[in-house]
Parts: C-alpha cells; structure tokens; sequence
C-alpha cells in the first residue's frame, strides 16, 4: 500500500541535530513498550457517569485498581463533562441515538484537572503507570508541556505515559477563551508540538522553527526518568493523525473501534509505518473501550443501555467470561494494550469482578513467554 499526503507543514522545519541524550528526532526507532498484555483504567472521561468527580474517590479507586494489578490510570484532559449522547455528536462519532438528552442534562459534572490529579496520584500509588487520556494538544504551549511531562516522570520515578490529541471539543474551546482553528490546522500544531517535545527530551540544545512553534535552546533539565523518554501516544481515528502516530509516536490509541475494524486498520498502519522508515511492530495499538461486567447478564445489558450512544462495537459487556470473549477478538486484530473506562467505577463493584476474574484469566490466556 502506497500512501498519498501532504506534508503536516508547508514550511519545511529547521534539521535536528543529536544532543547528549541520546536519539536523532525524525529518525526511526524502536518502542520499549512492553508486548505482554496491558490493561489500564481510565478514571475520567468528559462522558457522565464516566468520571471519578472527587479527588477521595479517585485516590480509592487507583488504590483498588493497583491491588487488583491494573498496570496504569488514566485522566482526560477537559473541563466540561457531556451527556454520553451529546458527547458522540460533538465528537463526531457514530453511535446510536441523538442529542435529545441535552436539553434535560445541561449541567456539567465536577471534572479535576488532569496534570495537577495526576502529580497527586504518582504520590498516592507506587506501581501503575500514569497516563494522559488523551491530553488536548491546543491547551498548553508545547515547550512548556514537555517540561510539565518531564517533571511528573521524575517525581513518579519513571511512570509517565504521554497521550496527545488534536483536540475536538469546540463548546469548552469556546467557554475557555481558547482559539479553535479547523482540524487541519491543529493536526499541524500537534505535529510540531510532538516534534518540539522529543527534541527537548533527547537533546542537549533543543531548536526547532515550524509554521506554528519556535523553540530556542528551550532547555528540559532535569530531562524525564525514562530513557529515551516516556512512551508518547497519539490518539485519534483519522488518516492523518494515524500517519503522524506511524511517523512520530510509540503507539496509537483509537476510541470505541471493534476488533473488525481495528483488524482492518492494520494494513494502513503498517504501511504508514514503512514509509516512515519504521517497523511497523514497533508502533503500539491500543484502544479505549466501554467496560461493563456484571455477574447478572441483565444488569449489564441495562448499564449497556445508558451509554447506548457509544459505538457498541467498542463496548466489552457482559459476565466476565463474556468480558473475556470479546477481549480475545481485541487480541487477536493486534491490541495488546487497553484503556478501559467502567462505569460509576467509584461506586459499583465491576472493578473488583475484573480485577480479580477476567483480567487474570486474559493474563494466563495470552502470557508472553
């Protein structure tokens, strides 16, 4: 497969020199991330009734989550929470139903900020990996993000997983005074600001002059933890954000896609990936997907009905050995890693059935020797 694109920018960037800390930017590489199965938790979403609103409970939850051998947490980046219906027609995702509930569910939830929560958790947990769900790229200035990410990595002492998007959520641009170009424009701006953020992890003297960002000698000391840096993530669905994750990221993470069509996304990843001058098995697939086990059949096919509006290719429901069925589909398309969002986890026991029943089964299923 050959892939037609544009460049991301139309004025070529200043060419990358190694620095002291190791690898040329724009050179292909390898990710460390591990091939054995992931599971992480996500503790909040902009969804209601898929978000952890106090800081107590989401303490509580990742400490159950880390006892039951969850291998990460996960925060989104957004200040306003939607109406699960609502949320798929501004993200322009395809599920099922309309945006009746807007009207009868306009009051948004209490959300924490995502970077000040997570530095609180790598204090309150001592194992899982800390990531970011997907951080909205046009919220922080680049250079100043890669220096935040850099600080949290040491101070979880190597923890840290990096999720960026292109950002879509147009309502809170607009209530938060933050410009709103169209999507073309901030899939450029994310491309520059991943290059910007590995050139001031891996390089001693970090320069870089784009249509959108300029840097010069933006210092990152002390650098991140992890070496060569922390794993970064893009997260998306589109054609072009998933060039630029074969291009530029560790591992792509796409939202509420079944098995089927993660299968039949593999050719263009992997060829994106070649032409990138990468191996393609060195580019992570993940998906977020809605998490719903319940030893009651019933009671689960309910709790699937109030989040109806999400894609239910993307949901995995039912007992857990049904949990555990639909999770094989997802490994055998080429996902190892996942994101799973559980509802009302705060209050429900479902953390606990899948901590201690499904994710140990799909652990002994699928081991690496």
């Amino acid at each position: 497969m050959t892939l037609m694109r544009q460049p991301y920018n139309t004025r070529p960037a200043a060419a990358s020199t190694p620095g002291a800390r190791g690898a040329m930017v724009g050179f292909a590489w390898r990710s460390a991330l591990s091939r054995d199965l992931h599971f992480g938790l996500i503790l909040a979403l902009t969804i209601r009734g898929l978000a952890v609103t106090s800081y107590e409970d989401m303490r509580r939850v990742a400490g159950l989550a880390e006892e039951l051998h969850f291998d990460s947490i996960w925060l989104c980046d957004h200040f306003l929470t939607l109406a699960p219906d609502a949320y798929v027609e501004d993200a322009g995702i395809a599920g099922r139903g309309g945006g009746g509930a807007r009207g009868a569910e306009s009051r948004s939830m209490p959300l924490l900020e995502c970077w000040t929560a997570l530095s609180a958790l790598a204090r309150d947990t001592t194992r899982l990996r800390l990531g970011t769900s997907v951080l909205c790229h046009s919220y922080r200035s680049p250079a100043v993000l890669a220096k935040m990410a850099a600080t949290l990595d040491v101070i979880s002492e190597g923890r840290l997983d990096l999720g960026l998007g292109a950002g879509w959520f147009e309502q809170e641009y607009r209530a938060y005074g933050i410009p709103f170009p169209r999507i073309g424009e901030r899939i450029d701006q994310l491309a520059e600001g991943v290059e910007i953020i590995r050139r001031m992890w891996t390089e001693a003297h970090p320069r870089f002059q784009g249509r959108h960002y300029a840097v010069d000698g933006a210092l990152c000391d002390p650098p991140p933890r992890q070496r060569p840096h922390p794993p970064i993530w893009i997260g998306g669905e589109g054609d072009r954000v998933h060039r630029l994750a074969a291009r530029a990221a560790d591992g792509v993470n796409v939202r509420w896609w079944g098995p089927e069509r993660i299968a039949g996304r593999a050719a263009y990843l992997d060829a994106a990936c070649r032409e990138a001058g990468r191996d393609p098995a060195a580019l992570a697939r993940s998906v977020t997907a809605l998490l719903i086990a319940d030893a009651d059949a019933g009671r689960a096919a309910a709790t699937r009905e109030r989040f109806a509006g999400i894609p239910g290719e993307g949901h995995v429901a039912g007992t857990p050995e049904q949990c555990v069925a639909r999770v094989r589909q997802y490994v055998e398309a080429g996902v190892r890693h996942f994101l799973f969002t559980i509802p009302d986890v705060a209050s429900s026991p479902a953390l606990e059935l899948v901590g201690r029943r499904v994710l140990p089964a799909l652990r002994r299923e699928f081991a690496v020797p």
